[in-house]
């Protein structure tokens, strides 16, 4: 419990971590509405984007919503192409901006080497209506929604926010981890343009080659890159 009590006070409250170090950058030049209370407040809003409290609930709705739906795409990017590698079978080539067209044939998807009976413009009506749904159920509730936004407030199976301190915790990692994926996902977009393959592959690459495939071979163009569809 001491370390719990000791991780919060370091990712929490006006004596929190800032974004900066403590010599690049003096507390007082926080914003004032900035308080440390938010799970993932460092003190930065160079833009003033939330100086008004309903600003403030809004966008950090809308960061944690994009934070989740970052960490499950960074999955779904990641996990068929690697079980695919090595020796799965997820489709004919399980490679995130592949998968689509690849799996279609005719009426039928192929996934996992089974055919599936589905009609395209069905499911996707289905999905705008789910989706669509739920995002319009969210909109419409506006902040009541706000707080019942982390898992452990209308979810939480495990029980793995009984404990408040606990809890407290695991939604500063939730919004860290969100914010990483989210760059992740921004540096899987920019790399399947530049080298036209998916990351696992990309990362084999470079472990099999660190000098001749990386960041600054792909710049000059050096590195081996994959034909496109």
């Amino acid at each position: 419990m001491h370390i719990l009590d000791h991780l919060l006070h370091i990712q929490s409250g006006p004596d929190r971590r800032i974004f900066l170090p403590e010599g690049l950058l003096d507390r007082s030049e926080i914003p004032e509405y900035l308080t440390g209370q938010v799970p993932g407040d460092y003190g930065y809003d160079p833009f003033g984007l939330s100086k008004k409290p309903e600003d403030f609930a809004k966008y950090r709705a809308f960061e944690l919503i994009h934070a989740m739906w970052a960490m499950l795409g960074g999955a779904g990017f990641i996990i068929p192409e690697a079980f695919n590698k090595f020796g799965a079978n997820c489709g004919p080539e399980a490679v995130w901006f592949k998968t689509g067209a690849l799996l279609l044939d005719g009426n039928t998807l192929n996934y996992f080497g089974k055919n599936i009976p589905i009609n395209l413009i069905a499911a996707v009506i289905a999905e705008i209506v789910l989706v669509g749904g739920a995002e319009y159920y969210r909109i419409i509730n506006g902040l009541e929604l706000e707080d019942k936004l982390h898992p452990g407030d209308p979810f939480d199976p495990l029980g793995l926010a009984k404990d408040p301190e606990r809890s407290a915790l695991l939604k500063v990692k939730e919004i860290k981890n969100g914010r990483l994926a989210m760059f992740a996902m921004l540096g899987f977009y920019f790399q399947a343009y530049v080298t036209g393959e998916g990351p696992v592959e990309n990362l084999a690459k470079h472990l099999s080659d660190p000098f001749g495939n990386n960041l600054l071979t792909v710049i000059a163009g050096t590195a081996e890159r994959a034909p496109t569809l």
